[in-house]
């Protein structure tokens, strides 16, 4: 019996704990050095006003270097400190020694903001910035970015870059019409092939009458001949990425 109540308030001290350090965590980190103090609280002020509109969880993060895989170390990094929004949560996450940045979703932002509509439309708001080393510059564009496409799907009841049902979707009707041109072609040489009177030629000669003319030597000569050699790549690239992480959310990456 004390074995269990003591286990319980375990329990019990590790749920307060996780709260209050969840709490407490600064929205935005910067380890290297990049922000003035009135630059942090800026950002800072700016992204608490976001998260009140949507109900929701930001977080950015400006580490020195990152050891293991980012993809992994961001997504821990959000699922411990940032996930316990009502919408969800997002991380702009950036390793400043290798040079790249990773944004993380839970599994309720990534309904708001899609893995690959969403977090491009993100991508290109602050790539350029980032890339010209303006980081507050880059890190108000993502904070832009995400109050954009929340005010998107709340205005519009689905994430930025989905169609709604029964919308005209001009990739799938170029695939309609493609598969058509296929499928034509494949009802025509079918109903050629059952005429009596039409024939396929297996050769040149089946056209010729017997005995009017007569090959003595036959010689195939190329006048021309082009080589193109390409390299093989056995590995993706590096700049970017984009799946779904194991807890459910959406992640995308690249480098700068």
């Amino acid at each position: 019996m004390i074995k269990k109540f003591l286990g319980l308030l375990a329990l019990i001290l590790l749920i307060n704990f996780s709260i209050t350090n969840a709490a407490n965590i600064k929205p935005v980190i910067d380890e290297v050095g990049l922000f003035k103090p009135t630059e942090i609280e800026l950002l800072s002020q700016r992204i608490k006003s976001v998260e009140q509109k949507h109900k929701i969880k930001i977080g950015v993060a400006f580490v020195k270097n990152v050891r293991g895989d980012i993809v992994e170390v961001a997504d821990d990094f959000l699922h411990k400190n940032f996930a316990n929004g009502m919408n969800g949560g997002i991380v702009f996450f950036v390793d400043m020694n290798k040079r790249k940045y990773e944004l993380v979703t839970d599994n309720r932002m990534v309904e708001r903001i899609t893995t690959y509509t969403g977090l491009d439309f993100l991508k290109d708001k602050f790539q350029s910035s980032l890339s010209a080393d303006d980081y507050y510059g880059a890190t108000n564009n993502f904070i832009d970015g995400v109050d954009e496409l929340l005010t998107y799907y709340e205005t519009n009841g689905l994430a930025y870059g989905q169609r709604k049902p029964g919308e005209f979707d001009p990739v799938a009707a170029a695939i309609a019409f493609i598969v058509a041109i296929i499928c034509g072609v494949m009802i025509r040489s079918a109903l050629i092939g059952k005429m009596s009177n039409i024939r396929h030629a297996q050769t040149a000669t089946n056209y010729l009458k017997k005995e009017t003319i007569k090959l003595k030597k036959a010689r195939d000569t190329f006048l021309f001949m082009d080589v193109e050699r390409r390299s093989r790549s056995s590995s993706g690239s590096s700049s970017g990425s984009s799946g779904s992480t194991s807890s459910g959310g959406g992640h995308s990456g690249g480098s700068f």
